[in-house]
């Protein structure tokens, strides 16, 4: 072989061996650069940096990081979760959150938030608290630990609330207080609705202010209209008026006036009202009342009833309408009066205290009974005056004329003034109506409200009975006399005197005509007088109930209809009645 060729040959081989070398260095290099790319990317994951801005995500509800002091992050085949530290900012469409820390999975779209947590919506809502969890797929977050909402309305306080984003509800059930400009509101539960901005208060509900103050199991309460609307009894205090205010009423703490249903009550130092519906205002101190009102008067131990009512305590002027009743309790007694409208005035500073009854007035004491268009009484001097045709009965006696008043002492009758076609019957021991008219009369009585003495002015006539010891008539006397003076005694005349020339006669009693026994105008109207049942029945009419037929057995119509099928026309009647 060609020595050059060897020589050739040999220096290839040496520069295999050469480049076999060179390959093994460089293939170690390639895999030490790997190993240290690997450990780089593994590193990232891990890395810190400063003042992070992401790129904003693609899932509209997704909440976005704003910023932070620093960032930690870890992502795993199935999860992406952020730490956030320091000045932490992130947004959900209209919503921003701050808070100290924040851990955000990215994956369910949870934030935790820990630190001086606050959530803005819209920039209308503040929440303020310690710490928080966000769902933000469900725009719902859980605020805990000194908690605070503000939403320029009211300030809501509590310790836990629920907020819902999509229906702007907050909810708490641990104790919480709202606070407007007026009043403070607590309970243990509620639910607030920041758009509507009404508040629905649950347990132990209080509202207090500097006039007074409410409680109730339950209550709804409008921030923008201060009003609260009663969904369970309410109790509310204003100075020294309560009211007891049953579900379905209202009440304005701004302006105090209450709007009250179901039968509720306003309890003053003077009067306790009760009616189905009622206002009442307590600066003004007014009360309007309808339906089945009840004014009770404490000091006077007076109840007026009736179908409508107002009430005003600066003027003392009470007015009821409708089946107006008054019972006045006295001692061993009470006075029953009934009209279409009666009115009380009781005014403290001219003292002066009256009781007036209007159309179809009807009286009833134990004894003493009347019957008249209208009538006012003088409390302060215990004068009724009865007016337009008034008829008045007491024990056996009936008395009647254009106008009469009536003066009491201890709630009895003592004198009675007539005037104008007065008329008096009394009924004796046998039956007889003893008469006395003219055109003014004075009528005493006795303690025991019997007539005692009869004093006539003017047209005097008189029609009386003589009885001797043995209880027997012995004649009827009937005198003409201008004035004169007439006495009785246990319903019988003992003496009577004449003060001008008298024009009379005597008829034995065999003589005694059935036109003599009355004088011109004597009508006994005792069928008229009324009794407290009457009264009553004229206060609350009966109710009428309907006969609702009742449903005959199914099986027996059954029957019945298979067998008139049998049964000729004419007998259908008789079948029907033997089986019912």
């Amino acid at each position: 072989m060609n020595i050059k060729y060897l020589v050739k040959i040999r220096q290839i081989k040496l520069l295999k061996v050469r480049f076999d070398n060179h390959s093994l260095t460089t293939l170690k290099v390639i895999k030490s650069i790997s190993t240290i790319i690997l450990f780089l990317c593994f590193l990232n994951s891990y890395a810190q940096t400063p003042a992070i801005t992401p790129i904003a995500p693609t899932n509209p509800n997704q909440v976005e990081i704003i910023k932070a002091d620093s960032l930690v992050g870890q992502n795993t085949p199935f999860m992406s979760v952020r730490r956030l530290i320091g000045n932490v900012a992130l947004r959900q469409a209209t919503t921003l959150l701050y808070c100290n820390l924040a851990i955000l999975n990215e994956t369910t779209n949870i934030l935790e938030a820990y630190g001086k947590v606050k959530i803005i919506q819209a920039d209308t809502v503040t929440i303020t608290g310690d710490t928080a969890y966000y769902f933000g797929n469900e725009r719902k977050a859980k605020i805990n630990g000194r908690v605070k909402l503000d939403d320029r309305t009211i300030i809501l306080t509590t310790n836990k609330l629920d907020y819902d984003l999509n229906s702007s509800i907050a909810y708490y059930n641990t104790g919480g207080k709202v606070v407007d400009k007026k009043s403070t509101l607590t309970s243990r539960e509620a639910y607030y609705n920041t758009v509507t901005k009404l508040v629905n208060f649950k347990t132990n509900v209080k509202v207090l202010d500097k006039e007074g103050n409410l409680t109730a199991d339950s209550l709804r309460y409008s921030t923008l209209s201060k009003e609260a609307y009663f969904v369970a009894p309410t109790l509310i205090v204003n100075g020294k008026d309560t009211t007891y205010a049953n579900p379905g009423s209202q009440y304005n703490t701004v302006t105090k006036i209450a709007n009250l249903k179901g039968r509720s009550t306003v309890k003053t130092d003077d009067y306790i009202m009760i009616a189905d519906t009622m206002i009442y205002d307590p600066p003004t101190e007014i009360g309007i009342a309808n339906g089945n009102i009840v004014f009770l008067s404490r000091k006077d131990k007076a109840i007026l009833t009736g179908d409508k009512g107002r009430y005003s305590k600066r003027t003392g002027i009470t007015r009821v309408f409708g089946h107006a009743l008054l019972k006045n309790i006295m001692e061993n007694d009470t006075l029953f009066l009934n009209a279409d409208t009666l009115v009380s005035l009781d005014n403290k500073e001219t003292k002066v205290k009256k009781m007036y009854a209007y159309k179809k007035v009807l009286v009833y004491k134990s004894d003493m009974a009347a019957k008249c268009d209208s009538l006012s009484y003088n409390v302060s001097d215990s004068t009724i005056y009865f007016y337009q045709k008034p008829i008045l009965w007491n024990n056996k006696n009936q008395s009647e004329a254009d106008s009469i008043n009536v003066l009491l002492k201890r709630n009895k009758i003592k004198t009675m003034n007539m005037k104008g076609k007065s008329f008096v019957i009394s009924i004796d021991t046998l039956i007889n109506y003893n008469q006395i008219k003219g055109r003014k009369m004075l009528v005493n009585f006795t303690d025991s409200s019997r007539i005692e003495k009869v004093t006539v002015e003017g047209n005097g006539e008189s029609i009386y009975y003589a009885i001797d010891e043995k209880n027997t008539v012995t004649g009827m006397n009937r005198v003409q006399c201008g004035k004169m003076n007439i006495n009785f005694k246990k319903n019988k005349v003992s003496r009577i005197a004449f003060l001008a020339k008298p024009d009379g006669r005597f008829v034995p009693p065999k003589e005694i005509k059935t036109d003599d026994k009355e004088l011109d105008g004597f009508r006994w109207r005792i069928s008229e007088k009324p009794t407290k049942e009457s009264i009553m029945k004229v206060v609350a009419p009966p109710v009428l109930i309907k006969n609702i037929p009742v449903k005959k057995d199914s099986v027996l119509v059954k029957e019945v209809q298979e067998e008139v099928k049998k049964i000729p026309l004419n007998k259908i009647k008789k079948k029907l009645k033997s089986k019912f």
